[in-house]
C-alpha cells in the first residue's frame, strides 16, 4: 500500500507546477473541522482557518492538516482534485485505522498522540 507521500509525490507533485498551488497549513492545531459559511468553505485548525475555493479542496488539505504536513501544493484543477480525492481520503482512513489498532494498548493519551502524530508525520514524507 502506498503512503500518502508516495500518493502525494505521484499525483500531485507528478503535475507541472503552473497547475499547483502552494499552501502554507496552521502548525498548532488540536481538531481540525470544515465548516461552509456566506463567503465558501473554511478548513480549521483549532483557532486559525483556512479559505478554501470548493468543498473538494477543503477535504483534500484537511488530510494533509491532519497528517501533520505544514505545506502542501493543491492541484488547480478542481475536476482532477475530485477525481483523485477519494483515493487520497480512502488511504488516509485506511492508514488511520492501522496506526489506530496499534496504538489500542498504549494507555496515556499524550504519549498516543505523540506517537500517532510522529508515525502520521514519517509517512508522509
Amino acid at each position: 500500500m502506498k503512503t500518502i507521500g508516495q500518493f502525494y509525490r505521484e499525483e500531485i507533485l507528478s503535475l507541472p507546477p503552473e497547475k499547483l498551488v502552494k499552501v502554507d497549513l496552521p502548525t498548532k492545531w488540536d481538531e481540525t473541522r470544515i465548516e461552509e459559511d456566506l463567503f465558501g468553505w473554511k478548513l480549521y485548525g483549532g483557532t486559525e482557518f483556512i479559505e478554501c475555493q470548493s468543498e473538494e479542496e477543503t477535504r483534500y488539505l484537511k488530510v494533509f492538516l491532519d497528517s501533520g504536513v505544514t505545506e502542501v501544493c493543491i492541484p488547480k484543477d478542481n475536476e482532477f482534485l475530485k477525481k483523485i480525492l477519494p483515493k487520497l481520503e480512502a488511504r488516509k482512513l485506511k492508514i488511520d485505522e492501522i496506526v489506530n489498532s496499534y496504538l489500542d494498548t498504549v494507555l496515556d493519551r499524550k504519549v498516543r498522540e505523540r506517537i500517532r502524530h510522529e508515525v502520521l508525520i514519517e509517512i508522509t514524507k
